[in-house]
């Protein structure tokens, strides 16, 4: 439960439809410590035109209430790529599947130099994602001088995706220095088996709860446009809620050809991905909700408002087998938005400024004018 705060007097009046007087009381309930329920949440998800603004309004301030006013950074690289045994329907990586993915394994190396980027490019956290239903112990005896390594240097969190991990692993990630751990839920419980079959949903709840116990910090989101319905985004937004995560990524499908959802995957419209946003801000009004994947395919220009509609942290840096923006273009948005950079530890930092780039304003050559 969220503790209840004193909260100073809001001026602003209710909006101006039924929904948009809603909208208002819960944003006024949320921000004076009390959670919302499911049912409440899913009368949030009728919004649109103004009320969709209000909407993003509110979440806005639910956010600076909870986790402030500026942002946080996360970059990740793929350790292990392809030949995955799973047959999540959205992912690349699956053997079942042929895309454009040829199985591969980053050298520790380049691990490292992929590393010391993302600290220069001022991500807070740094994850190693490896493809496959879990880790072998060789793979840990390979990643563990370089999280000791890591750890003992402090400059970024050591977080770690390597899919079902047992007690035992869960151990031994914590005395190697990792700190957080991301697994998704993906989608809610009744959706998942038309998306996974090799596992269950439980099996991802477990490692999840182990994960917690050992003390690591909790990772765990989804991926919106799977063919899901409200019902299932707020349902796993509840047992997100439930888990006690930390940290939250909301990923957008990036359909890829081979795939099952590259065949049938419907692309969200972007201002449907700010409502996710937005109404997963009201549920969980004191984590960091982190936009990752597919940010720039489905919110093209209005990647900047999804911190309006409640971000509060982003992915930067490429993704595991497709590509995402320069670096140099986030600071610049993070900067324009006037937000600060909250490093690893806990300082805020102002972003630099983009050197300006050449513009063509040459008019083109038209043909059979």
């Amino acid at each position: 439960m969220i503790q209840k705060q004193t909260v100073e007097t809001v001026h602003e009046g209710p909006g101006c439809s039924p929904l948009g007087d809603r909208i208002f009381e819960l944003g006024q309930r949320v921000l004076a410590g009390h959670a919302i329920t499911r049912e409440e949440a899913m009368e949030l998800t009728s919004a649109s035109g103004q009320e969709l603004y209000d909407l993003f309004y509110w979440a806005n301030r639910i956010r600076v209430r909870y986790v402030g006013p500026n942002a946080k950074l996360c970059s990740i690289i793929a350790g292990r790529v392809g030949a995955c045994s799973e047959d999540c329907a959205y992912c690349s990586q699956s053997k079942h599947y042929k895309t454009h993915v040829t199985p591969s394994r980053a050298e520790i190396d380049d691990i490292q130099s992929v590393t010391d980027d993302a600290i220069n490019n001022m991500a807070g956290s740094f994850g190693v994602v490896n493809a496959g239903r879990g880790p072998t112990e060789s793979e840990l005896d390979r990643l563990e001088p370089y999280y000791r390594k890591l750890a003992s240097e402090g400059k970024i969190r050591p977080c770690a995706t390597l899919g079902e991990l047992s007690e035992h692993q869960v151990r031994r990630l914590v005395d190697m220095g990792v700190e957080r751990i991301n697994h998704n839920l993906e989608t809610s419980r009744r959706h998942f088996p038309s998306i996974v079959t090799t596992h269950s949903y439980e099996d991802r709840l477990n490692t999840l709860r182990r994960a917690k116990s050992a003390g690591l910090s909790l990772c765990c989101g989804g991926i919106f446009g799977l063919g899901e319905n409200w019902d299932d985004r707020l349902d796993m937004a509840m047992d997100i809620r439930e888990l006690g995560a930390d940290v939250v990524p909301i990923n957008f499908l990036y359909a890829i050809e081979g795939t099952p959802m590259g065949e049938k995957g419907e692309e969200l419209e972007p201002m449907e991905a700010l409502k996710i946003v937005a109404i997963f801000r009201f549920i969980l009004p004191d984590k960091e909700l982190k936009i990752a994947g597919g940010r720039g395919k489905i919110l093209r220009d209005m990647q900047s408002w999804s911190f309006f509609a409640g971000a509060s942290s982003m992915m930067i840096g490429n993704y595991l087998t497709t590509f995402n923006r320069d670096p140099k273009l986030d600071h610049q948005m993070f900067r324009d938005l006037g937000l600060k950079c909250i490093t690893y530890d806990e300082q805020e930092v102002e972003f630099p400024a983009m050197a300006a780039q050449p513009t063509d304003l040459s008019l083109p050559i038209l043909t059979n004018a």
